[in-house]
């Protein structure tokens, strides 16, 4: 039997509204919560089938809402994650699709997810998983969701590079070709290019048996499919696609795919060297821009100044070698026809590894950036922010943080203190009884703590029907039944997103 009775859904009004204890509502101001734009609220039986306010349940409670803070259509959501050093965000559409975009290094996705789709006690299906590219901290926490039961994707998508270990191929990335410059052709493009390339296993695993040096990218696939994951393709993705499928050009939400861009050399699909390895993986990252009726989001991975020169010269056309300010402006405003947008999430965790000229032709209101504590390139970079700032639209362009909307707060001194004094017993325990018990106190509240990090506090949530949007973070101290700090994000007098204080 179920534990409540729902006689149907809605979703809260923009930008948010209150949870009430009774049909009073206002009169007798006896708030339980804060609701965002746009989360779900489960309509129950009603105690009484007149007045202003539903009987519902949402986030947990029961109380009352008032009718004109509901809505029926659902809104478009991205959370972009507190994934520590790295990037992962969920991408939830008003059609109910749900799809990953990056999943960070460590467990902190799978741990969100886990909270928000009931511990996956019955089987969920993604629409997409997808990594933006092959390093660590954007696919690593996939692993986590490979192991889950109940998990699986329709499809996986990436940017169609893999590694190959030393000596097995001409370069790391397998077969090249040299003009004026090295290019890639090695491309994995399909599912069964990636069988084959697992099924010889000195593609990927170290010659010395060390599984430490294998390619980790190549142990997430072989996972992915030894699990059965994946019920459809291993795609690559390409500015050549133009728009993901199902997210075409006509659908009120439409995904373009601005990058990595593909080159035909010698009659092969292609992708260009950007420098050392790490800085080619970075640059052909997916470039994704969602618009949903009037307002557009850039998620550009892990970008490069190469890649950022790159992509504007092919979508422009035109050279990035300017003799007068006119003709940069010129080459501003046709390169804002593809890439300016109302929010970005800032490349490469706000590095410093960045153009100026991109920034202006993003011309974004906001910024989210995902970075994490104890990583050695202090990401976000001082002059990065700077950047941002300067070249935002408006004269207070936002700039978000997942590390810093995410710190520990004071009443976490106590829980920290009881972990160590419970360590302190461990170095004193006698008997194995005792250690094993001792051991699973101090992984419970060190289990506690995080899971409360990762699903109450750091992610940066977005929600908005295309024609106004709020970005919010939780506050870590909030005043009574304010538990958000929300922004507001609408249109001026000419239809321009802006941010409204």
């Amino acid at each position: 039997m179920p534990r409540f009775e729902y006689i149907g859904f809605k979703y809260a009004e923009y930008p948010f509204a209150y949870l009430y204890k009774d049909e009073n509502g206002q009169k007798g101001d006896k708030k339980i919560h804060q609701i965002i734009f746009g989360d779900w609220v489960g309509v129950l039986k009603p105690k009484k089938t007149d007045g202003d306010y539903l009987f519902v349940r949402v986030r947990g409670e029961n109380g009352w809402m008032h009718k004109d803070a509901l809505r029926d259509e659902r809104v478009l959501e991205v959370v972009f994650l507190d994934v520590g050093q790295g990037d992962g965000a969920l991408v939830v559409t008003p059609d109910d699709e749900h799809i990953i975009i990056d999943a960070g290094l460590g467990d902190n996705m799978w741990r969100y997810l886990k909270w928000r789709y009931n511990e996956f006690k019955t089987e969920w299906v993604f629409k997409y998983a997808i990594a933006s590219h092959p390093d660590q901290d954007h696919y690593g926490g996939y692993h986590y969701l490979a192991g889950e039961p109940n998990v699986f994707f329709n499809e996986f998508l990436h940017n169609g590079l893999l590694e190959y270990q030393k000596n097995i191929k001409p370069s790391y990335f397998g077969e090249t070709v040299k003009t004026d410059r090295t290019y890639y052709t090695d491309l994995f493009d399909s599912k069964q290019k990636i069988i084959d390339y697992l099924a010889h296993e000195p593609n990927w695993k170290h010659p010395s048996g060390n599984e430490q040096w294998d390619k980790n990218y190549a142990k997430l696939l072989k996972r992915m499919l030894d699990n059965n994951k994946i019920n459809g393709e291993i795609r690559m993705l390409s500015e050549v696609d133009k728009y993901l499928d199902g997210f075409e050009q006509n659908k009120p939400l439409n995904i373009q795919i601005l990058g990595p861009v593909t080159e035909t050399v010698n009659g092969k699909k292609a992708l260009r060297s950007l420098g050392n390895k790490g800085k080619t993986k970075n640059g052909h990252s997916i470039v994704f821009k969602l618009n949903y009726k009037d307002i557009n989001i850039f998620l550009g991975g892990d970008l490069n100044i190469k890649a950022e020169e790159f992509l504007m010269a092919k979508h422009t056309d035109m050279k990035l070698d300017f003799n007068s300010a006119t003709e940069e402006n010129e080459f501003i405003e046709n390169a804002r026809q593809f890439f300016e947008s109302d929010i970005a999430k800032a490349c490469h965790h706000g590095s410093a590894d960045f153009t100026s000229l991109f920034l202006r032709c993003l011309n974004s209101v906001a910024t989210v950036i995902s970075s994490g504590d104890e990583e050695q390139h202090s990401h976000p970079r001082p002059d990065t922010l700077g950047a941002i700032g300067v070249n935002g639209r408006g004269d207070r362009p936002l700039i978000f943080s997942t590390e810093l909307a995410r710190s520990h707060r004071e009443d976490e001194r106590k829980t920290l203190a009881e972990i160590n004094e419970l360590e302190i017993k461990l170095a004193k325990a006698t008997t194995n009884t005792r250690r094993l018990q001792l051991i699973n106190q101090i992984q419970e509240k060190n289990e506690k703590l995080k899971e409360r990090n990762v699903t109450v506090y750091g992610s940066i949530n977005l929600r908005t029907d295309g024609e106004r949007c709020i970005i919010a973070q939780k506050l870590e101290k909030g005043g009574g039944s304010k538990v958000w700090d929300i922004y507001k994000l609408e249109k001026n007098n000419i239809g321009r997103f802006k941010y409204v204080p």
